[in-house]
């Protein structure tokens, strides 16, 4: 008889693997928890395979957003309803090249039968980032030969319908109507805390106890915010009175600190300057502002853009020149003046946030149990731009009675969605068809998604305008201008050239008619008309000029040096050294020694 105890087998495992049928609990920054995801949802997955994703989405989902997370968890779902369906994978190392490519297939026909457009390749792009952390991670556990397609769904954009825009005439309405507000608000939250700041109680007038005796009153209640309406009863203060004298409730907290009525004014003439996502925004910190590095005059604004299965999000940053009165960065600052009063109040998470708004109702009487000050929800902010439409329009009829020779156009219905794809069509159009120019002010890593911001039968002619001159000032270079011989190659190598080229139209006509400079002009480098011809004369420019950027970099400050002239010194040495010949360097150097020096730099 064996009277050996298995040791071993007693001890319970404690994997993370093992740990991962449990449910999957993410957290805020404080430990309560936020939100819970059941991995019994996924009975269809074979026990293996689904605690590999679960033990990645509980990494992914850390750094996610709770949208993004509900997300991801949809397209784990709807993996596991396709294992159920396909029957052919029984272990997490069936999952093979094969596999995916039927649930390709599979999303493909439940995509055409009631799935949303494009929800098919979202589900894809979701789950691809857990399949190669676990490849990553779990080496062996999945099949060995398994290729995860990156573009399973090539041609999901071409019936794409084009964004909807707003006219360049709203926007300027919109701009103007927020700058009217944004004037009146601060003229009166300022004299509302020049009163507040009084040690004594203001003289009464010859009619009444007058505005800012109420504010005084009022500000001794709550130590400077506005108290609902129960506590202003209890001192003796009608609401009733507020509404005959002094504009209501909603105007009177104006004086304070920021309100829900007045913060709509700011959040969209920000919103229209960054072209930044609405909901980012609303979120962003109240240390957004950073100063310009070589402009003294210039603001730098940053914010986080979460970008989906990322475990970090994404910076994005615009400058803003502070000499002009209405600068972003300028309406930043009066946000942080008038939402000041009401920081120490909201939740510790929330405190570093810009867009913080105050209830005028207590916690009983809203039925809530988040806090009375806290970042504006988008129900909130919805209903404050309709009001803030309303007034609007109500100043222009007003306006247009009063000024009939000089009429303004009303503002119709809108939403901060639409700011972004407007603000780049505009500078599309300035531009002349630079798409550069639209995807700097989007702050995109990738050209493909600045163009579906920009798809318009407007865009697609100036993209052919723009194909079509440059496709002129090439034959031109190459034929010359009369496009009947080839034109005549200088022998004559000059210092003031150095990357080997010359530039055609260093002035451009507008669609106005009048000229400009290039906006390229001095950074030829990254002109979409770059051509260098491939022989040892523009090749031995192209080394002096990459020598005489290394020598620099030696010498200047690195930061600079980065800043500056790292893109052009990348460009040269990553994207167009490598298209000269080997064997052509040799005779190119020799040319490079009897050439004129280059200047230097600085």
């Amino acid at each position: 008889m064996d009277r050996r105890l298995p040791v071993a087998s007693m001890q319970p495992e404690t994997s993370i693997s093992a740990l991962s049928n449990n449910t999957i609990i993410f957290t805020d920054a404080w430990g309560k928890a936020a939100q819970r995801f059941d991995p019994h949802h996924l009975s269809g997955l074979p026990a293996d395979l689904r605690r590999l994703l679960v033990d990645a989405f509980r990494v992914y989902g850390a750094g996610q957003r709770p949208g993004t997370r509900r997300t991801t968890w949809g397209a784990i779902r709807r993996f596991a309803r396709f294992v159920a369906d396909d029957g052919m994978i029984a272990m997490a190392g069936d999952l093979d090249t094969a596999a995916l490519g039927r649930y390709v297939l599979w999303l493909k026909k439940e995509g055409a039968s009631r799935a949303p457009r494009g929800a098919h390749a979202i589900a894809f792009d979701v789950l691809r980032p857990l399949l190669m952390w676990c490849q990553r991670n779990r080496a062996g556990a999945l099949a060995r030969d398994l290729e995860i397609p990156w573009n399973p769904f090539p041609g999901r954009r071409i019936h794409q319908q084009p964004r909807r825009r707003l006219p360049p005439d709203q926007i300027k309405a919109i701009l103007r109507a927020c700058y009217e507000e944004i004037d009146e608000i601060w003229a009166r939250f300022q004299h509302g805390q020049e009163i507040s700041r009084r040690p004594e109680l203001p003289p009464k007038t010859l009619r009444g106890q007058g505005l800012d005796r109420w504010i005084w009153r009022i500000s001794r209640i709550e130590g400077g915010l506005m108290p609902d309406r129960a506590a202003l009863e209890e001192h003796g203060i009608r609401s009733a009175t507020l509404v005959r004298f002094w504009g209501g409730y909603r105007t009177m907290a104006q004086y304070f600190h920021i309100t829900t009525d007045t913060l709509a004014s700011f959040f969209l003439a920000i919103a229209i300057q960054t072209a930044a996502n609405p909901e980012p925004l609303r979120h962003i910190r109240r240390n957004c502002l950073v100063p310009h590095p070589l402009d003294e005059h210039r603001t730098i604004v940053e914010w986080s853009k979460a970008k989906t299965g990322a475990r970090l999000q994404r910076a994005q940053r615009r400058s803003f020149d502070r000499r002009r009165r209405y600068a972003a960065p300028n309406l930043i600052e009066m946000m942080l003046a008038l939402t000041e009063p009401i920081v120490a109040t909201a939740p510790p998470g929330e405190q570093d946030r810009l867009f913080l708004t105050r209830s005028v109702y207590k916690e009983p009487v809203r039925r809530s149990l988040r806090s009375r000050t806290e970042v504006i929800e988008h129900s909130v902010l919805r209903r404050a731009i309709l009001r803030f439409t309303d007034r609007a329009n109500r100043r222009i009829e007003e306006w247009n009675a009063a000024h009939p020779d000089k009429p303004r156009e009303q503002i119709a219905g809108f939403a901060p969605a639409l700011f972004r794809g407007t603000v780049a069509t505009e500078h599309y159009r300035a531009s002349g068809g630079d798409i550069f120019a639209a995807q700097s002010i989007l702050n995109h890593a990738s050209v493909a998604t600045t163009e579906t911001y920009l798809k318009s039968e407007e865009t697609t002619r100036l993209q052919r305008q723009m194909i079509a001159r440059l496709q002129d000032l090439m034959i031109a270079w190459v034929c010359g201008p009369d496009r009947n011989e080839p034109a005549p190659v200088s022998r004559e190598t000059r210092a003031a050239v150095p990357f080997g080229h010359d530039c055609l139209a260093p002035v451009a006509s507008g669609r106005d008619g009048a000229e400009r400079l290039c906006s390229r002009f001095g950074g030829c480098l990254s002109c979409p008309g770059l051509v260098i011809p491939v022989d040892t004369e523009h090749l031995a420019r192209i080394l002096a000029a990459v020598d005489r950027f290394e020598q620099a970099r030696n010498r200047l400050d690195p930061r600079r040096w980065n800043l500056l002239y790292a893109p052009s010194w990348r460009i040269l040495t990553q994207d167009i050294l490598p298209d000269f010949p080997t064997d052509m360097h040799e005779a190119a150097r020799a040319i490079a020694a009897g050439m004129p020096a280059l200047p230097e730099l600085e």
